[in-house]
C-alpha cells in the first residue's frame, strides 16, 4: 500500500493563513569540499559552513487593503503546513528580497516573492 504524499500546503504568515498558488524552498548547507595537491589527485578535506534558506512564493494579489505589507516585510515567521497538520515546517526572520505584480488577461493577479530565511525548524509530527 502507497503512503500518503503531501497534496496541498496552508501558509502563514506571523500566525495568519494566507493563500498563495506555489511556495518552494532552498536549503543550503554551506558545506565544502577543499581540493589539496596530492598524489592520489583528489579531494580529501572537506569542510561546514553556514547554512542558508532561500524562499520564492507566488501569492494572490486581493482586491483592497493587502493583509501583508510584502515590500516591508522584515523578521517575518512563514510557516508551511498540510491541511490535516501532520507536515509543518516554519521559516524565521523572513525578509522579502523582491516584489513582483503581474496581471493577466484571464484575471489572475499574482505577486511573485523571492525571500530570505535566517533560520529553520522541522516541525513534522
Amino acid at each position: 500500500m502507497a503512503d500518503d504524499a503531501v497534496t496541498t500546503i496552508v501558509m502563514s504568515v506571523d500566525g495568519a493563513e494566507y493563500d498563495c498558488t506555489k511556495f518552494s524552498s532552498t536549503k543550503n548547507t554551506g558545506a565544502k569540499r577543499i581540493p589539496t595537491m596530492n598524489r592520489q589527485l583528489k579531494a580529501k578535506y572537506k569542510s561546514k559552513g553556514i547554512r542558508l534558506y532561500d524562499l520564492t512564493c507566488t501569492v494572490v494579489i486581493p482586491e483592497g487593503k493587502d493583509t501583508v505589507d510584502w515590500d516591508n516585510l522584515e523578521d517575518a515567521r512563514i510557516s508551511i503546513e498540510s491541511p490535516t497538520g501532520g507536515f509543518r515546517e516554519t521559516y524565521t526572520d523572513c525578509n522579502v528580497i523582491t516584489a513582483s505584480d503581474s496581471y493577466d488577461v484571464n484575471g489572475d493577479t499574482l505577486r511573485d516573492l523571492t525571500l530570505f530565511a535566517m533560520d529553520y525548524l522541522k516541525e513534522s509530527f
